[in-house]
């Protein structure tokens, strides 16, 4: 499939570039430094927040491609407010089990909610379980979103994270992630909405999917730009680093990576809505698979194309890495995807 934005997905790219690169890290001193409050305000007055509520007709107001191409806008600019967690995985999940009002509450960004993901960050934690539960992406917000089994099929739940959850210091360091300080007790656990049904839960992870890997995309395209950029700027030598033959390769190695990973995540956003559940996410097992694969490769080349500042603290790169590197994780791996698949062609099922 070749991608295409139409004249309004490519004003919404460009919107959400605005946003970015205003709220976004130009350096890791940022980190403390940028207005978040103020960043999710914008989204939230750009319509940004609102792009899985469901209109009268019950559709999505917007598509997986919109939501990929405000994904990878905010990866790129490594902007440190939980779209993903809140604005995607949250609101999806509450408006397919009908809590249509909860849903429009994330929108207008006056509540937040993240989702528990189970101990590996490989699907949604799902109770009861005996295990540990991880929040991931939940800056600022007050409850997390996970599954229970019920007598009347699966149900979404919804758990404050006010006391019995304990921060961690992850590899990334735009996005919040906690941890439950021991299995959660099924009395916090509160029902939402109506029970989901398995092509409910094929359709919010094939979306999930789709955006972690946009959000990495956005990551890799930045950084290797950042990397050119400076290619033809640092001199050494007498000359820019840019002429010599081992920088363009890397350089170009890292960019035909990337591209090739927002290919296959191009094809995994338009299948989101566009095809049957089980063929979109079976597209976003590709397209996770391929992001995963060179996530660390690429974001790491663009550390040394810096050379001996991109390995410091003070330094931007190492940012890009990490983003990415907990984007690789959450939802599986590329050997997690690419066990899913051959199940999927070995099977037939």
């Amino acid at each position: 499939m070749l991608t295409l934005l139409t004249d309004e997905q490519q004003m919404l790219h460009e919107v959400a570039g605005k946003i970015a690169g205003s709220s976004g890290l130009a350096n890791p001193s940022d980190l403390t430094s940028r207005d978040r409050a103020a960043a999710w305000q914008s989204l939230a007055q750009a319509g940004l927040l609102a792009l899985r509520t469901r209109d009268e007709d019950g559709s999505p107001v917007g598509s997986g491609v919109e939501v990929a191409v405000v994904a990878e806008a905010l990866g790129a600019g490594l902007v440190p407010v939980p779209y993903l967690g809140s604005a995607v995985l949250a609101t999806e999940l509450l408006a397919l089990a009908g809590a249509h009002d909860d849903a429009d509450r994330l929108a207008t960004g006056a509540a937040r909610a993240g989702v528990l993901l189970n101990r590996d960050l490989s699907g949604l934690a799902r109770f009861p379980s005996d295990g540990l539960a991880y929040g991931w992406d939940v800056d600022g917000a007050e409850e997390a979103l996970a599954l229970a089994d019920s007598a009347e099929g699966l149900r979404l739940v919804r758990v404050s994270l006010d006391a019995g959850f304990l921060p961690l210091a992850g590899a990334d360091l735009t996005r919040g992630l906690v941890r439950s300080d021991g299995p959660v007790d099924p009395g916090r656990l509160t029902t939402v909405g109506r029970p989901l049904g398995p092509e409910d839960l094929l359709r919010w992870e094939a979306l999930a999917l789709a955006a972690v890997c946009a959000d990495v995309v956005g990551v890799m395209r930045s950084a290797v730009a950042r990397a050119v950029d400076y290619a033809k700027e640092r001199v050494q030598y007498g000359v820019p680093i840019g002429s010599f033959q081992a920088v363009q390769h890397m350089c170009a190695e890292a960019y035909v990576s990337a591209e090739a990973a927002a290919s296959a995540t191009g094809y995994a956003a338009w299948a989101v809505d566009a095809l049957e559940p089980a063929e979109a996410l079976l597209a976003a097992w590709t397209a996770k698979s391929q992001c995963a694969a060179v996530a660390r490769e690429v974001t790491e080349t663009v550390m040394q194309v810096f050379g001996g500042i991109g390995q410091t603290y003070e330094h931007i790169a190492h940012v890009h890495t990490r983003r990415a590197l907990m984007d690789r994780q959450v939802f599986g791996d590329e050997s997690t995807q690419l066990l899913r698949i051959a199940d999927v062609r070995l099977t037939g099922e």
